[in-house]
């Protein structure tokens, strides 16, 4: 795999998913924190990974988490749980 530009860490938070090229391996994982030796660790999101820490070098891609707004207003005519019962 080419390098790539460079992926800047310090935007990469708990609940981000990283793409992780680890040993050759490229695996999806989720950012559980901060690793103790600087890295990150890491829940994969596949099954048959054991890997749970990635250092930044072996992080090739991200995506952030986007929170929920909260108190919003459903969009209209979406129907609720409520309406259910």
């Amino acid at each position: 795999m080419l390098p790539g530009p460079v992926m800047r860490t310090r935007s990469i938070h708990r609940g981000d998913i990283v793409l992780v090229s680890r040993k050759g391996r490229l695996f999806h994982a989720r950012v559980a924190g901060l690793g103790a030796t600087g890295g990150f660790d890491v829940v994969p999101l596949e099954r048959n990974v054991s890997y749970r820490q990635a250092a930044a070098r072996e992080i090739v891609d991200h995506w952030a988490h986007a929170a929920r707004e909260t108190g919003s207003e459903p969009a209209a005519g979406q129907i609720s749980f409520d309406d259910l019962l």
